[in-house]
């Protein structure tokens, strides 16, 4: 499979990957638990929810504030909650939630309750799952057991943030990153033609990088990003040539600055304790300084140097994953992608002749950190 073949698959992977996602949602899944639940318990038993062990207290008070009202609502008899919270208190038990079962029914028989039910909430790649039990406080039998993967929607996310249900449309984002370019380039062989290669030394840059993304699908989003890359560049060292019987020996050094323009696509696959996406993509490189060339041979000390111009836009493809880490009303994210340019840089000029030549191939890694504020 060629260069373009597998870049193609990346991204038809990438589009599909949320069809495999979590389909029960929030409210639905609510409302079956408490279908479920009230069939069993009727309308003479009282039930308290006892147990909830969530590493995100907004979806814990959600949740069991949503369950809760779905049962009132079918007849149940649900105990008072700050009654359930002082007994809790004074028991000293773990304020993240009643994890052991036989102290969830301590609690139960202490309130009055028949039956209690028992949760845990825990981030899967792809959903949010709910695993929750009904359990009878004389028998100490699970009467139901259920597990529900939720679908990361905008509801679900705001819920898990504790942020407000009006502010539920957020599909925009905007951001900053700034990190270092580690390049692995490649001379064209305009710069050192045929056969055996001479070695090849390329630099790091600083990347600051401008970002934003619209959220397409809640988990698959479209990102533009520009960045600024001050020192793309190849140091050819030791070029054999031969003219006349006589050899040369050359150091070649380019040196130009240019603008990347990616356009990407990302698929959120991890949501809690921290963010994480995949992605894949193309950009445009466009120069924006002319080419500094500094040419000398060994053998006979010449040296030339100078600018050339460069001429013709770059594009190629790039694939990653960044993470990021809510703190304030956005994320701090980092960021590891890998470019791979598909045509070369082309530049001509005095050092160069008039008919534009190859330079290099641009491969490398960006690793980089920044700011995401969603809008």
């Amino acid at each position: 499979m060629g260069k373009r073949g597998i870049v193609l698959a990346l991204l038809i992977v990438l589009f599909c990957l949320p069809l495999f996602a979590a389909t029960d949602r929030y409210d639905g899944a609510v409302a079956d638990i408490a279908d479920i639940f009230a069939s069993v318990i009727g309308k003479d038993n009282p039930v308290a929810f006892v147990s909830f062990d969530c590493d995100s207290e907004g979806f814990t008070e959600r949740f069991r504030s949503d369950l809760e009202r779905n049962l009132i609502n079918r007849d149940v008899t649900v105990l008072d909650r700050s009654n359930i919270d002082a007994i809790i208190a004074e028991l000293e038990f773990q304020t993240s939630g009643l994890v052991d079962d036989d102290q969830a029914v301590s609690v139960g028989h202490m309130i009055g309750a028949k039956m209690i039910i028992s949760a845990k909430a825990s981030n899967m790649i792809g959903s949010y799952r709910v695993n929750i039990q009904l359990i009878d406080i004389e028998t100490t039998l699970v009467r139901r057991h259920l597990v529900y993967d939720l679908k990361y929607d905008t509801e679900l996310r705001n819920i898990i943030s504790g942020t407000s249900s009006s502010i539920g449309n957020q599909k925009f984002g905007v951001g900053f990153r700034g990190g270092m370019a580690f390049e692995f380039n490649e001379a064209h062989k305009d710069m050192v033609g045929d056969g055996l290669r001479p070695a090849e030394k390329s630099p790091r840059s600083v990347v600051p990088t401008l970002s934003a993304f619209y959220r397409v699908l809640d988990t698959l989003k479209l990102q533009f990003e520009v960045s600024f890359v001050p020192s793309n560049g190849i140091d050819i060292i030791d070029m054999l040539t031969q003219d006349d019987d006589k050899k040369y020996m050359w150091n070649i050094d380019i040196r130009y600055s240019s603008v990347d323009i990616p356009l990407l696509v990302a698929w959120n696959f991890i949501q809690r304790p921290i963010s994480v996406d995949v992605f894949a993509g193309a950009y445009v490189s466009i120069p924006v300084s002319a080419v500094q060339m500094s040419i000398y041979e060994q053998y006979s000390g010449y040296k030339q140097e100078g600018a050339v111009n460069s001429s013709g836009i770059v594009y190629g493809v790039v694939g990653g994953f960044d993470a990021g880490l809510k703190l304030g009303p956005g994320s701090l994210v980092v960021d590891a992608r890998f470019f791979y340019d598909l045509v070369p840089s082309m530049a001509s000029g005095d050092l160069l002749g008039d008919e534009p030549q190859g330079l290099l191939y641009r491969r490398g890694l960006v690793l980089s950190a920044g700011y995401m504020f969603e809008i």
